[in-house]
């Protein structure tokens, strides 16, 4: 965030609800002590809903209370003349302390991203999977890496994957799909543009289209998967983003294998063609 969050919380005590005072005092009382608590613990601390936090987190701007943490971190280390070299992590930080929050970080987006996802709604992702007749999958940047890697595993079980490569060629081949195919749009933010514009042709050409990531246009795609990870602007690379988004793709995966009536023989399959070269 560009302004302070501390400053935010302080101007905006007034126009706040109940819950939401509750919760912002207890940031201002003890902002060092709110980094170390989980949602569920604060909430208990503001005599609150677990809910009531996730909200404010979204009122003040951050997708959820993982990313507030990261950018009272930031604030109160400022203080401190520490560095912010990654979320979470400073540049005054031993070996031991960086390796435990990388993983806690990573640990986070895993356990969050999960409390995120209800089953009908990864039900639905399965199902669009599996109808499809054609599936472009389309991301930008570290979420290009995630397309690629969807494709080739959906790939191994014979789904017809379009993804990689430039972006406007993706868009290019999104042209061709219809109402039996899926576009799986990939964005942590939801605000990509290329993403925006091939969910916008989607809707309007009725192609159906699975989102993961957040997505804040109307109207909303048919599905959506979110991913939540504790990473703000202030990041050397988008690790916990990119932990949060494979969680979901290998989760679908593994759905839509579950759903195979011959996984054992199509498995036993390509280890024997791979042998074969051996």
């Amino acid at each position: 965030m560009s302004t302070n969050l501390i400053a935010r919380l302080n101007m905006g005590l007034e126009g706040m609800s109940v819950n939401e005072r509750a919760i912002a005092e207890v940031i201002l009382d003890a902002p060092s002590e709110v980094v170390g608590l989980s949602s569920q613990a604060l909430a208990k601390r503001c005599h609150v809903s677990q809910s009531s936090i996730i909200k404010f987190c979204q009122k003040v701007g951050f997708p959820g209370f993982p990313a507030l943490k990261i950018a009272l971190s930031a604030e109160t280390a400022r203080s401190e003349n520490a560095e912010q070299i990654h979320a979470g992590i400073f540049s005054d930080d031993s070996i031991g302390a960086v390796a435990k929050k990388l993983f806690a970080s990573k640990i986070s987006a895993l356990s969050e991203t999960m409390k995120a996802n209800p089953n009908e709604e990864l039900d639905a992702a399965v199902s669009q999977i599996s109808g499809a007749n054609r599936i472009l999958i389309l991301g930008v940047g570290g979420s290009a890496l995630v397309a690629q890697d969807l494709s080739s595993k959906l790939a191994k079980f014979g789904k017809a994957v379009i993804a990689g490569g430039d972006s406007h060629v993706q868009l290019a081949n999104l042209a061709s799909f219809g109402a039996g195919d899926l576009l799986i749009s990939i964005s942590y933010s939801g605000t990509t543009r290329e993403v925006q514009v091939a969910v916008e042709f989607a809707q309007a050409h009725r192609i159906p289209v699975l989102h993961i990531g957040a997505y804040h246009q109307a109207p909303r795609p048919e599905v959506v998967l979110q991913c939540v990870a504790d990473e703000n602007v202030v990041r050397s690379s988008s690790i916990a983003t990119r932990t949060a988004q494979m969680a979901i793709t290998d989760l679908l995966f593994v759905l839509f294998v579950q759903r195979q009536g011959d996984v054992a023989q199509r498995i036993s399959d390509s280890h024997g063609l791979v042998k074969m070269i051996r």
